[in-house]
């Protein structure tokens, strides 16, 4: 089988060998042949086709509309953007709102029935359950007893009055008439013409005439204090009856208290947590009842945005529950302090940890009053829009840089040239 013989390529790239002859030194052989230079490629023909004048074209349009179309139409974008941004605020960090009544019985006592279902909608002034009135209607009996009491006591003072009166009367005559027997005893004596005992029986007389005259007018003073005024003041004003008539009030109130009705429209909510037999304390509230009517938003916007903010101005409002549905009102009103002031542990901004944080300030949007609020409940997510009717302008964007410099360059601040 013949061999292929070695190319010159290879041939170049194996060792030398050493050509050791018989006689002379050994010598190196003669470098193998260089490899063949490589094809020259051939010049374009002239007859290939030239670029088409339209893919020129095409080329030119888009870097134009790449490098200047695009960047004025952004540029153009971001103005228009930056003008209309100054106009209207916008948060979503807003509910809604609604009138809540717990409903809280004023005494305590067994429910012995309940008139709502849950989610059921109930007018002001309709019934709700009934606490068992038993004990309330005999403490009213009782109370009622009490005035009976108090009108007879009047009454018997009146009476004690007016014989009191008769026997000062009579007194104060008995008390003249010993002081004429007394003068004429008196004058008797003086005379010779009487004895000392008859004048001493007649002073003795007077005094005690005297003395029982005191004691009745004492008498008639304490009646006095016990009507409140004398027998022609009202029985309104007998002490005893006013008691008597607090404690026929309380009693009515109570026995009133026993029938819960609703103090306002809406719907009742967390019924099913009173039963029938369960004893409902006073002052813990049962269930609540929440108003569908007069509904509102509340919104909390950072301070940095409410430059131009003021209550009456018109404001719309989202609901992410109706998305796409817009409704219109205002600003109402705007709290006089941030959040902050009025949490259950206000910020301790005097801390050396101190770390600025930039506050937020509720206020509330008030529906108009064509606006139709039905389905929507308290405490859902909306985002509010204020028109504060105050537009950027060209002039702020050129002089507010302005301005700038010159707070820097013209009067540095306090801090450049205390330092």
């Amino acid at each position: 089988m013949s061999q292929t013989s070695p190319t010159s390529r290879d041939r170049s790239a194996e060792p030398t060998p050493l050509n050791r002859g018989p006689a002379g030194p050994a010598r190196v052989n003669e470098p193998a042949t260089p490899p063949p230079a490589a094809p020259v490629a051939e010049p374009p023909r002239s007859d290939a086709p030239a670029p088409a004048p339209a893919a020129r074209r095409n080329g030119s349009l888009a870097r134009f509309l790449l490098m200047v179309v695009v960047p004025i139409a952004a540029l153009a974008f971001g103005l228009m953007w930056w003008l209309s941004g100054g106009r209207y605020v916008s948060t979503d960090n807003a509910y809604v709102g609604a009138e809540k009544s717990l409903i809280t019985p004023q005494i305590t006592g067994t429910i012995l029935s309940v008139h709502v279902r849950e989610g059921e909608h109930v007018e002001a002034g309709a019934p709700l359950f009934d606490i068992d009135p038993a004990a309330y209607q005999t403490a009213l009996t009782l109370a009622q007893g009490r005035i009976a009491a108090a009108k007879v006591e009047f009454a018997n003072l009146q009476a004690s009055y007016v014989s009191t009166q008769k026997q000062i009367d009579m007194g104060e005559a008995a008390v003249k008439l010993r002081e004429n027997d007394y003068s004429r005893k008196l004058s008797l004596v003086n005379s010779s013409a009487g004895t000392r005992a008859d004048l001493d029986t007649s002073e003795a007389a007077l005094v005690q005439a005297q003395e029982i005259l005191e004691f009745v007018r004492s008498m008639q003073a304490t009646n006095v204090v016990k009507l409140g005024g004398g027998p022609d003041a009202s029985i309104d004003s007998f002490p005893d009856y006013m008691q008597a008539k607090a404690g026929l009030d309380d009693a009515e109130r109570n026995l009133r208290n026993t029938h819960i009705v609703a103090p306002i429209a809406g719907e009742a909510t967390q019924v099913d947590q009173i039963e029938i037999g369960r004893v409902a304390p006073a002052g813990q509230p049962v269930f609540a009842v929440v108003a569908t009517e007069g509904l509102w938003v509340d919104a909390n916007p950072k301070e940095s945005d409410l430059t131009y903010v003021r209550a009456g101005l018109p404001a719309s409002v989202t609901i992410d529950a109706f998305p796409g549905v817009e409704w219109k009102g205002n600003i109402c009103s705007i709290a006089p302090g941030t959040g902050a002031q009025f949490s259950i542990l206000p910020a301790q901004n005097a801390s050396g940890n101190w770390v600025k944080v930039v506050q937020r300030v509720p206020l509330r949007f008030c529906f108009n009053p064509d606006q139709k609020t039905e389905g929507l409940r308290a405490g859902m997510s909306a985002t509010i829009d204020i028109d504060t009717g105050r537009s950027r302008s060209l002039a702020q964007l050129v002089l507010g840089p302005i301005d700038w410099l010159k707070s820097w360059f013209v009067s540095p601040p306090a801090a450049a040239s205390a330092s």
